[in-house]
């Protein structure tokens, strides 16, 4: 009776973590990592095209949303144009959006895309794994106007 108990509360325990998306015990990806994951991202757009490369974009399940760790695009006007995670700030200029120290990253990236193809940006964020406040650093890339940007935790 016990091992079925304990077998059930397994079972149950890996299937929310698994429907939550949760990255439980997985490492933050490293500054290479998030590299990578915006090139390959900016690679897919070249490849498939706007319209199928946001579609992807977007999607929670797609191929550059894997847990917390996932790509996002602005504009070149701070407009958000894909975000897996928040659809509902997809369509919203977020230029204002700001830190809790005020800094205002959004403004930052964009502000600095104007004149240089690639770059990083600090901040304070929640980090969803540790529900801990901590410095997020974001790479982000610029490519026929948009903004993709991925980021980790230090």
């Amino acid at each position: 009776m016990f091992t079925r108990v304990w077998a059930i509360l397994a079972t149950l325990l890996l299937t929310i973590g698994t429907a939550l998306g949760a990255d439980v015990g997985r490492a933050a990806p490293s500054k290479d990592e998030v590299i990578a994951q915006v090139a390959k991202a900016v690679e897919f757009y070249r490849t498939n095209g706007r319209q199928h490369a946001l579609a992807a974009f977007n999607s929670r399940t797609g191929p550059f949303a894997k847990g917390m760790d996932y790509v996002d695009v602005h504009d070149l006007t701070g407009v958000c144009v894909a975000h897996p995670l928040s659809p509902d700030i997809v369509g919203t200029n977020r230029l204002d959006v700001a830190d809790m120290h005020g800094k205002k990253f959004i403004l930052e990236i964009v502000t600095a895309a104007k004149s240089q193809s690639s770059g990083w940006v600090t901040y304070m964020r929640e980090n969803p794994n540790t529900g801990k406040v901590e410095h997020k650093i974001a790479y982000w890339q610029v490519q026929d106007g948009l903004i993709f940007k991925a980021g980790t935790y230090e």
